[in-house]
């Protein structure tokens, strides 16, 4: 690809044209004219070939596609010519219906056919370098000009996929590549360097940030540019988190021969405790508002449903307790992470169109799920029943989305329900277990995995919940 020695900005502004439709448009569309204005500024677009004279158009592409928001295509793969003119560019007009539209693909192109720059997709590899991968949607309003401004990537010498016009102007992003790798420092029991895995979360000041799992070799990564320094998250399992710091110039010399090295001190390795009580030792029980109280202390599933009942013809609403006997904990432990591994036999097919869509509670939207709830009052688990279920609290409680999985578990991390009150929770609760119900209301199914008095099977040995505790000792 040419080297780019000069900066430039693009700024094409498209007519639009009355397009008769001949059938009514549904939602916002408004029949008339408009204009979209595409802008790129302060890009190096690219300078004028040494074959070339100055006193020849150097001539650029648009590559372009439009949909309506069904879906229908309105401009497949358009060319818009753009040509140089002085310091600025002319462009073709092209024709647009107003209405309601989405941008899903966008290519600067240059004269010998080589793709500049471009908008990612969203899910594409290097989508998560922008803020707003395409497809975006935007409206043409008659008389009125929308200016549209998506982010673009250099493209480089990765390979061109599929790019869409961003939101209403352009900003360049320039992506920083940098060699990177996790060892384990040396221990009296180790050899001088031993490579491992991790996971490296990068964070930009303006909160950008990505997590990569690193590998046990020297590993390529591609980042965000434009930032003076980045936080690093370095995490492991068993090992204690580090927060480090490097600056742009720290990565920009790393090469794969000389790589930047994190080093996870051994003497931070967590000592680990893991509790997997059977039916005689394990605490757990199910609770129903249709058997309000009847006591279901031996129940075989760890449960939050929301069930028709065939005899009855109503909803049955389900929730489960557990509680761990932590008693072989050092007092002195300082814990550092605190998961559950919840397993099942045959999952419950919940409403596949709450899969992608539920994110939690701090999303904004409307979510469906399940939750564990620290449990604040002591409780018999052959006694306890829906009438006479413990208060529990709300303030600490664990999310957990509907999912589709290949294995038969999941693990969650409970850490908020057993780790001390911070500055913004003053108030200690004591802790008796887990209340696991649906979240906010009941939402058809629910969740069904093993409980302790699950019985051992030949194909499923050892279903039963499994607490991980890791702490370090003073």
């Amino acid at each position: 690809m040419k080297t780019f020695n000069r900066f430039i900005s693009i700024a094409l502004i498209v007519p639009l044209f009355i397009i008769a439709l001949s059938c009514e448009k549904k939602g916002s569309n408004i029949p008339g004219t408009g204009k979209a204005e595409f802008s790129v500024s302060g890009a190096e677009l690219g300078a004028k070939s040494d074959s070339i004279p100055d006193s020849t158009a150097y001539s650029f592409q648009l590559l372009v596609s439009v949909e309506d928001l069904e879906g229908n295509a309105v401009l497949t793969d358009k060319l818009i010519p753009l040509y140089v003119f002085g310091t600025g560019f002319l462009s073709e007009d092209i024709e647009l219906p107003a209405m309601d539209l989405k941008l899903t693909k966008f290519m600067v192109i240059n004269a010998s056919g080589e793709v500049i720059f471009a908008s990612p997709l969203a899910g594409s590899q290097l989508a998560y370098l922008v803020n707003n991968p395409l497809p975006i949607t935007f409206k043409i309003i008659p008389n009125q000009v929308t200016k549209i401004l998506p982010e673009v990537l250099f493209v480089g010498d990765h390979t061109p996929g599929q790019f869409g016009y961003a939101s209403f102007g352009v900003q360049i992003v320039k992506p920083l590549d940098f060699w990177v790798m996790a060892v384990l420092d040396p221990s009296p029991l180790m050899p001088p360097i031993v490579i491992t895995t991790a996971r490296l979360t990068v964070m930009a000041p303006d909160g950008w940030h990505y997590t990569f799992n690193l590998k046990a070799e020297v590993n390529h990564i591609i980042i965000r540019g434009g930032y003076q320094v980045y936080t690093f998250i370095l995490e492991k399992e068993g090992y204690l988190t580090q927060k480090l710091q490097f600056t742009a110039r720290d990565l920009a010399a790393t090469t794969k021969e000389n790589p930047l090295i994190l080093a996870i001190n051994w003497n931070s390795q967590l000592k680990k405790l893991v509790l997997q009580p059977g039916p005689g030792k394990g605490k757990d029980a199910m609770i129903s508002n249709l058997d309000a109280g009847k006591n279901f202390g031996d129940y075989k599933y760890f449960e939050a449903t929301f069930l028709s009942e065939p005899i009855l013809t109503v909803m049955r609403s389900n929730r489960s307790l557990i509680e761990f006997d932590m008693d072989t904990l050092p007092k002195s432990a300082v814990i550092r992470k605190v998961t559950l591994r919840l397993t099942y036999d045959l999952p419950i097919p919940f409403d596949s169109t709450y899969y992608n869509t539920n994110t939690g509670p701090s999303s904004g939207v409307i979510w469906y799920g399940g939750v564990l709830q620290q449990v604040v009052e002591e409780w018999d688990e052959h006694k306890v029943t829906w009438n006479t279920q413990p208060k529990t609290v709300e303030y600490n409680q664990v999310y957990i989305a509907p999912f589709i999985r290949n294995s038969n578990f999941i693990e969650v991390d409970v850490t908020r329900l057993f780790v001390g009150p911070t500055t913004t929770d003053p108030v200690i609760y004591p802790n008796y277990g887990m209340l696991f119900k649906l979240w906010p209301t009941e939402r058809f199914p629910g969740f069904r995995f093993a409980s302790s008095d699950y019985p051992l099977t030949t194909v499923f040995s050892k279903m039963w919940p499994a607490l991980t505790i890791y702490y370090t000792l003073p």
